[in-house]
């Protein structure tokens, strides 16, 4: 992780975040002299990310979160132009008259985003209520909401109400994204979320899972799904090594926005 050079402060959480991927602590002294900061700079840079969810504090430094995940409109300020790049590659998959499967969450909020404004002819079941915002007012969405249980943290509704209602319908495609992503599987902190993301992939001929590289390698509290229930994958970076052998193996076609 050295660099001589004086990171700014984004880079900086990046490496941060990049460094509890590999390590399940990290400490300030050593993350000072890495970056060329102060210790009062990184501790700084810790405090932020923990505020957001990202990282928890530990006593001299950091560990990476395995129970908790920040909610949806922390997460919407995070990894934007990464998350726009993903959304710009992502709705390639959509063409008109398909019927789409979207899940809540700050990287399909993108997608919803693009598709709004670029007009695509589509009907669109979500659980979101920002992604049916978005998409309510362009004139060729055709926008079903699904029922549930409604979580102010995700933005978005919940439960076997949502999941029984799921399974009435058929998509072309189902996006949706999660907390972490491993040569296990998708990971993520709310079992709730992780069954509607389940039933939305079982309906949908393809199944594509989008997500900045901040989720590579993180393994959170349960797994949603095994790779081999992807379809794609779309991600801002490459692939460490080993997670892009196991998605080859997996049949999964990786895509580099």
């Amino acid at each position: 992780m050295r660099n001589s050079d004086r990171l700014d402060r984004d880079e900086r959480h990046r490496r941060i975040i990049g460094e509890l991927q590999s390590n399940p602590t990290v400490r300030i002294s050593h993350l000072a002299e890495a970056f060329g900061v102060s210790t009062e700079t990184v501790r700084r840079d810790i405090d932020s990310l923990s505020s957001r969810g990202l990282v928890e504090r530990t006593y001299g430094g950091a560990a990476a979160p395995m129970g908790r995940e920040p909610s949806v409109r922390e997460r919407n300020t995070a990894m934007v132009a990464e998350r726009q790049r993903i959304a710009a590659v992502a709705i390639q998959a959509i063409a008109p008259g398909d019927v789409v499967m979207i899940d809540s969450g700050a990287t399909t909020h993108h997608l919803a985003q693009r598709i709004a404004a670029e007009g695509i002819e589509v009907t669109v079941i979500t659980n979101g209520l920002e992604i049916a915002e978005e998409l309510g007012v362009s004139p060729n969405a055709r926008v079903i909401l699904c029922p549930g249980a409604y979580s102010a943290h995700e933005k978005g509704v919940y439960g076997q109400d949502t999941c029984d209602f799921l399974g009435r319908f058929h998509a072309n495609v189902a996006f949706t994204s999660a907390g972490g992503i491993t040569e296990s599987g998708v990971t993520d902190v709310d079992s709730n979320a992780c069954w509607v993301k389940r039933a939305m992939f079982k309906r949908a001929e393809r199944r594509i899972f989008m997500m900045d590289n901040a989720k590579f390698n993180v393994r959170l509290l349960e797994i949603v799904m095994p790779l081999a229930d992807l379809t794609d994958l779309v991600v801002d970076r490459p692939l460490p090594e080993k997670l892009a052998e196991a998605a080859r193996n997996a049949g999964i076609i990786t895509v580099v926005a």
